[in-house]
């Protein structure tokens, strides 16, 4: 009798001593992860986090890091370790953004309202006088009096002091997208946009000829209005 006491005895403390083993565990994990510690499993070491934070115009596109798909679409935002990270938000229908940063503790890096133009945007003849008016309208003015002045001649573009991008090929003019994240410009016989930034580098339209051209944003930055040789033309390209 005595001896099955004892049996049960053990058995009951120890049980309990791992329960409050298992509580203890749970509420410092539970802690530090929200304090945003994480685990990493390569060096088995735990460390301090930093947070990737990204938003899309259009939302609901897919997310990957380090070529990795993530579950969640964005608006999305996840702490990850410390590192080097190949950021890309893809959407079908319109070309891929992409960037490399490197994750530092404790820091938030947020990109928001991230725009992806669209593939092969669908191209057609523009007749509407009023938007035909806006490629003469004096659009210049607002990349004069833009926070940091735009510029460019045969094979660079600026933004202040900063060097945004070099081509081999001749650049024939430039203008600020209305969000004055995005540079539109004409090299050679293209239409491009690339952000201020000197990355995401994309074709809008082809032109027929290697003339300048003129072309200008509107529909809330959704259309691209041109005239390509003798026609007046609209791509949606958002």
């Amino acid at each position: 009798m005595y001896y099955r006491r004892t049996k049960y005895f053990f058995q009951i403390f120890f049980s309990q001593f791992a329960v409050g083993v298992l509580i203890l565990v749970t509420g410092l994990a539970i802690v530090y992860y929200s304090q945003g510690y994480r685990l990493n499993f390569k060096t088995l070491r735990i460390m301090k986090t930093g947070v990737i934070v990204l938003s899309s115009l259009p939302k609901d596109s897919n997310v990957l890091l380090n070529g990795a798909i993530q579950k969640k679409t964005t608006p999305f935002a996840k702490s990850v370790s410390p590192g080097f990270y190949g950021l890309s938000i893809r959407k079908d229908g319109f070309a891929n953004w992409e960037n490399w940063i490197k994750v530092a503790p404790e820091i938030v890096y947020q990109y928001s309202d991230v725009v992806l133009f669209k593939k092969d945007p669908m191209v057609s003849p523009l007749s509407d006088q009023n938007k035909i008016n806006l490629l003469y309208a004096p659009t210049d003015i607002l990349a004069v009096n833009a926070s940091d002045s735009l510029g460019y001649n045969e094979h660079e573009i600026w933004v202040g002091s900063n060097l945004v991008t070099r081509f081999s090929q001749r650049i024939l003019r430039a203008s600020w997208y209305p969000d004055m994240e995005h540079i539109v410009f004409q090299e050679e016989n293209q239409i491009r946009i690339i952000e201020k930034t000197g990355t995401n580098d994309t074709l809008l339209v082809t032109l027929s000829g290697t003339l300048p051209t003129v072309f200008a944003i509107g529909d809330r930055g959704q259309e691209l209005y041109f005239r390509d040789g003798n026609d007046y033309k609209v791509a949606q390209i958002r």
